[in-house]
């Protein structure tokens, strides 16, 4: 399980000490890569001691400075060990419960994705979400949902030669489409969505969605190189 985090001391207070307590009763492997990206809060310090109490459960890997929500995934992703990887927010918007529902529809895919079933968002963020999967439609083909966290084989981001690494959930996008390109095993299922802990969201800002719209192109382009290599094999 990754967790990305960016000045989240006060929620992984909480999410964190959860966390290893749900991977220590869920099963005998299970490991939390929990990405601090370049935090300048205590989010660091409190996420060293809590790794060093429980080494076998939790690793922290240190941006020197702040990336941005695909960089700390992209860390996560190819730094597991995992056979299966899937990620939740420091903020506490994923119950743990969440992953159960997860693990209980996972038949054995190479992606599994999720929707919300809701989610507390106001009238402009919802619109906004909605062009962009109009536009995400357009430019890729990949019309399903993706709103969650996601869970996959480790293996398959060996295979898709990921170009993203700016914008915040591109990389899921990124994944998702090029999987569906080359026909790999998708399933989905619905979670719930709940309020931030405390804080604010630092990721839907206007920036994030011109960069989000930018990477969807490069997304585009890769996506095309992809299925040209693949085809002259």
């Amino acid at each position: 399980m990754v967790i990305p985090a960016f000045n989240e001391e006060d929620n992984l207070k909480v999410v964190l000490p959860e966390a290893i307590r749900y991977v220590a009763a869920s099963c005998v492997n299970c490991q939390i890569l929990l990405v601090n990206d370049g935090s300048s809060d205590g989010t660091g310090p409190l996420c060293d001691a809590l790794a060093a109490q429980h080494p076998e459960r939790l690793r922290v890997l240190h941006h020197p400075h702040n990336q941005g929500l695909t960089a700390a995934l992209r860390s996560g992703f190819f730094g597991a060990h995992s056979e299966l990887v899937t990620w939740i927010p420091a903020d506490g918007q994923i119950a743990l419960t969440e992953l159960d529902k997860m693990l209980h529809a996972y038949r054995g895919e190479d992606l599994l994705l999720t929707s919300y079933r809701h989610r507390p968002d106001g009238l402009w963020r919802a619109t906004m979400s909605k062009t962009v999967r109009l536009l995400i439609r357009a430019a890729t083909g990949f019309a399903d949902r993706l709103e969650g966290p996601y869970l996959f084989r480790r293996a398959l981001i060996d295979e898709l030669n990921l170009v993203c690494n700016r914008s915040a959930g591109s990389i899921g996008l990124e994944i998702a489409a090029k999987a569906r390109s080359l026909g790999k095993r998708i399933g989905s299922t619905e979670i719930e969505c709940l309020p931030r802990l405390s804080g604010r969201s630092k990721v839907a800002d206007l920036r994030n969605i011109v960069s989000y719209m930018g990477e969807i192109w490069l997304i585009r382009q890769s996506q095309k190189e992809l299925l040209a290599t693949r085809r002259a094999m």
